[in-house]
């Protein structure tokens, strides 16, 4: 008798406990579900290079230069258009480029210099009017665009 006694204080207790838990859990009704919304960072992928050292490779191949000896700085830029001025180590000065992408890595330099820019060679590129304001035609004349 006395150990029925004590398993029934045991069960009483161990009941009560439960109870206890059960009604402190809050209900779905109680829970406020509220949406989630995911936070992407994007990077670029180990596959991708910046446009700049893009840009920087096509200088150096193209006026037969070391990587390191090719300064860039990047003025304005959209998804597929640079504007921007290069400089070479060593050299005085530098000019403007502008530069089109072509494919996830490929810019191109479309033309560089310090004198005016060609209407003809910039046309097929539709760089944007912040971009290039103004351009020569073939015959010399000025146009803006």
């Amino acid at each position: 008798m006395k150990n029925t006694l004590i398993g029934l204080i045991i069960g009483i207790i161990i009941a009560s406990g439960a109870f206890y838990i059960y009604i402190q859990k809050p209900g779905l009704e109680d829970k406020k579900i509220s949406p989630v919304t995911p936070i992407q960072t994007l990077s670029p992928s180990k596959s991708e290079i910046s446009a700049k050292e893009l840009i920087i490779k096509a200088f150096a191949k193209k006026y037969n230069k070391k990587i390191d000896e090719v300064n860039v700085n990047i003025s304005k830029q959209d998804s597929t258009h640079i504007w921007g001025s290069v400089s070479f180590s060593g050299e005085i000065g530098g000019g403007w480029f502008l530069s089109y992408k072509e494919s996830l890595n490929n810019w191109i330099i479309v033309q560089d210099g310090n004198g005016s820019i060609s209407c003809e060679t910039i046309a097929p590129y539709k760089f944007p009017v912040s971009m290039v304001s103004e351009c020569v035609d073939q015959n010399g004349n000025l146009k803006k665009l």
